[in-house]
């Protein structure tokens, strides 16, 4: 049976087959102290389930309190199969920090790059979409679906034009 692979091994496989390894951070704030790094541990957990992280450790700051509340960051050492990888992880988790360790420049095709962005996008309009749905009366949220339902509609019209 081969010996499991160390994690630089990992890191340097990963990164010649187009990976990026980089230093992430997160805050998170609750009522009590082990609330909020139980609540860090779990999230750190939930990163390393993500499609396409290969890895995510994470190191917590003892958490600090300021009028009733406390608040802890994490300092989180995450390899990533892939640029877009990277960019769902920012969209979605909103850290406070990203440094991209490795490699030395960003590398990815034409479609990678549009694959974010259009990531980053999606992730926009879910979170406007959100705030929309519980702000609006009944018939400004009709009106919102509406518009929802053009916009898929000329989606749809610029991918087919596109092909």
């Amino acid at each position: 049976m081969p010996k499991d692979k160390s994690v630089d091994e990992m890191t340097d496989d990963a990164i010649r087959q187009g990976g990026y390894l980089a230093m992430v951070y997160f805050d998170l704030h609750g009522t009590t102290p082990d609330a909020v790094k139980n609540l860090m541990v779990g999230f750190i957990g939930k990163l390393t389930r993500e499609p396409g992280v290969i890895y995510a450790v994470g190191e917590i700051d003892k958490p600090i309190e300021k009028e009733g509340m406390f608040s802890t960051w994490a300092e989180v050492k995450l390899l990533a199969s892939d640029f877009p990888t990277l960019v769902k992880i920012a969209a979605q988790y909103s850290p406070i920090g990203v440094e991209i360790l490795r490699p030395g420049e960003v590398r990815m095709t034409l479609g990678e790059a549009q694959g974010s962005l259009l990531d980053v996008s999606q992730t926009s309009q879910n979170f406007t979409r959100l705030i929309m749905e519980r702000m609006l009366s009944e018939g400004e949220k009709k009106d919102y679906a509406t518009k929802l339902s053009q916009r898929i509609a000329l989606g749809k019209k610029l991918f087919e034009n596109k092909r």
